[in-house]
């Protein structure tokens, strides 16, 4: 009875554990939701500071999910959901009510009234990218250990730092007062998701610097741009927008570097 009794614990135990990392998943996915609607009802702080919630719980699940050995089926399709709406939907949002604060002029009145009305929603395109880039990362296995294209929570984080940088008038995005610029900010990034540009993760193997070489050269990356920041007097959003464009432009960098050797590799061998 006593054993019989123990075993129960340990399965009781083991369900609570398994159950703390889908709990953090949800509410990040409460937090996307929130960040969703306070975007478009024009609340663009707390929007922001709603998504930024939404990233550190979404790192915190798997975390958590690590640290008690608990994975799960489950777990994996409904932070890929929580993901869609945290870093999919609610970037999105925030975009289109940036964009229709421009055309709020020209929407106004008039028979295009309506052309500019569905003008206001291409911002969603980075939604349905995400839902892709997403997908792909789902049946994609080769991202264990470094991303296929630009990850979605690094594209939330890139806008919401944007967004609310040109909200609060800073001249850095005085080009996202264009509603061309806009458009080609949701191409640039949609294609940067699905592209097949290989980004590399922040996980460290070890200590040494031959096998992690690119993660401490970015992270003394952000060592600068955060005193810079602090030196500039540009606030959080200018360093996590900064920090991000950094990762992307040295991971285009590392990928030409390392591909070029490669591809030579590849015509001596073709050639022989």
């Amino acid at each position: 009875m006593y054993k019989g009794r123990k075993n129960d614990q340990t399965k009781a135990c083991f369900r609570l554990r398994r159950a703390v990392p889908n709990t953090v998943t949800s509410f990040s996915l409460l937090c996307g939701c929130a960040a969703t609607v306070l975007a478009l009802r024009g609340w663009i702080d707390y929007a922001v500071y709603a998504l930024f919630a939404a990233a550190v719980l979404d790192f915190c699940d798997g975390l958590s999910a690590r640290l008690l050995r608990v994975s799960s089926e489950l777990g994996k399709q409904l932070d890929s959901l929580a993901d869609l709406v945290g870093f999919g939907l609610a970037p999105a949002a925030l975009l289109h009510y940036k964009l229709r604060l421009i055309l709020n002029e020209t929407i106004s009145g008039g028979l295009s009234a309506f052309g500019w009305e569905l003008l206001t929603l291409a911002p969603f395109v980075v939604t349905v990218f995400s839902a892709l880039r997403l997908a792909k990362f789902n049946i994609d296995t080769r991202q264990h250990d470094r991303f296929i294209g630009l990850p979605t929570p690094a594209n939330a984080l890139l806008i919401a730092a944007l967004t609310s940088l040109s909200m609060d008038g800073n001249q850095l995005t005085a080009w996202m007062e264009s509603w061309y610029a806009i458009l080609i900010l949701c191409g640039v990034l949609s294609a940067l998701l699905v592209c097949g540009l290989p980004m590399f993760a922040l996980k460290f193997k070890n200590l040494r610097w031959r096998d992690n070489r690119q993660q401490f050269v970015f992270f003394i990356l952000v060592a600068v741009i955060a005193a810079a920041s602090v030196l500039w007097q540009q606030g959080l959003m200018f360093a996590v927008a900064a920090v991000i464009v950094s990762y992307i432009l040295l991971s285009a960098l590392l990928y030409a570097i390392w591909a070029q050797p490669a591809h030579n590799q590849s015509k001596i061998i073709s050639s022989n």
